[in-house]
């Protein structure tokens, strides 16, 4: 399966969040939304990072700093150190991207423009539907090679 029947079936609305926003407020709108992370933006809506609850937990419980007092900048994954999806990659590309790495959201790019988010849930959830329906048809194969199927 490919990423954009991925993108296409979750929609494309995606959470971001400024850089510059306070930490504590992120939480919340991440708690809100029910989401595991949000893209983040600069002013001119430039994708700069991600920032995940993985971050918030582990970057912030170790700087000391308050959730009040932090700012999204400051606990967020730079840009430069992204993996990004692409709208042609396979669900199986990305799910061994996010295996390897150890992350659980990519961002989707086109054309440098942010076009979604797709969390490992996604991503799995494409590869088990893509692996049950080969399976289903292998099995059919097996059962008649020839294609003729007389059914009762």
């Amino acid at each position: 399966m490919l990423v954009s029947e991925i993108v296409n079936r979750k929609g494309k609305n995606v959470l971001t969040v400024k850089e510059d926003s306070i930490v504590f407020d992120t939480v919340k709108k991440l708690d809100e939304t029910r989401s595991g992370a949000m893209l983040v933006t600069n002013d001119e809506d430039e994708l700069v990072g991600i920032i995940s609850e993985r971050d918030v937990l582990y970057k912030c419980y170790n700087s000391g700093v308050p959730l009040t007092e932090n700012k999204v900048k400051s606990l967020m994954t730079s840009a430069e150190k992204l993996i990004v999806g692409k709208m042609d990659d396979t669900a199986t590309y990305l799910m061994h991207a996010m295996i390897d790495k150890g992350i659980r959201h990519i961002p989707i790019l086109e054309k440098e423009e942010i076009v979604s988010i797709v969390s490992i849930e996604d991503v799995l959830r494409a590869v088990l539907e893509t692996t049950e329906s080969e399976a289903k048809l292998l099995r059919e194969y097996i059962k008649n090679p020839f294609g003729v199927h007389t059914y009762k």
